[in-house]
């Protein structure tokens, strides 16, 4: 299992591997070509090999772009906690991230999930905080009345009904914010601007107020 040893890797470990400038700058280049892959692929299209690359780039983003769009903001809450003068490279960090993480996630019913989610977590800890007392000689049968699967599902619904009105307001207002950034227009504007930053950071670090080298390194 030694090649999996990557799991074995703490956070402070994971942390300083991200202060480098060389390592965010890619980061951001990679980020930024995905996220501006629609306007690269038209771009590149008269030449064969790029034009494929983009071509396929496209239909995988989605779904490659979430999981790099996580990594972009973990890199960006690494930057601004560690160097702090590199506010814009961390803020474009965690849009470029944000808009990524927004194309797929704005496919899915984010308050119903989210609603559903809550709902069952909270049943089963009040059944579980329940269980013990349904041999209580004075609690006993109110928690076993509670802990029934006819009560358990009304506490469930009646938690859903709450979380889906309330917190599906939030996600609602969260996922309207996505789609204006996941959009193709905005979308390509933020990953032209992630390659200019990452261009930047790897060349010249100090315009964009990177300390190198890194504090605490």
């Amino acid at each position: 299992m030694q090649g999996l040893g990557i799991f074995d890797l703490t956070l402070d470990e994971i942390m300083l591997f991200f202060q480098n400038e060389w390592v965010v700058g890619w980061v951001l280049i990679l980020s930024g070509v995905i996220a501006a892959a629609w306007l690269l692929e038209n771009i590149t299209d008269p030449i064969p090999l790029l034009g494929t690359i983009f071509d396929i780039l496209i239909k995988v983003g989605t779904y490659v772009g979430f999981f790099v769009g996580i990594l972009d903001m973990l890199v960006g809450y690494v930057v601004w906690a560690t160097n702090p003068d590199g506010i814009i490279v961390a803020a474009v960090l965690v849009i470029t991230g944000f808009s990524l993480v927004m194309r797929l996630l704005d496919k899915f019913p984010l308050a119903l999930v989210f609603a559903i989610a809550v709902a069952a977590f909270a049943t089963f800890t009040i059944y579980g905080a329940l269980a013990p007392y349904t041999s209580d000689p004075l609690l006993g049968e109110i928690a076993t009345q509670a802990t029934s699967l006819k009560w358990m599902a009304v506490i469930g619904i009646i938690i859903f009904c709450v979380v889906y009105v309330i917190g599906g307001l939030v996600i609602k207002l969260i996922q309207l914010i996505g789609k204006v950034f996941s959009s193709t227009p905005v979308s390509v504007l933020i990953g032209l601007a992630a390659i200019a930053i990452g261009v930047i950071v790897i060349v010249a670090p100090a315009i964009v107020g990177l300390v190198i080298p890194w504090p605490g390194t």
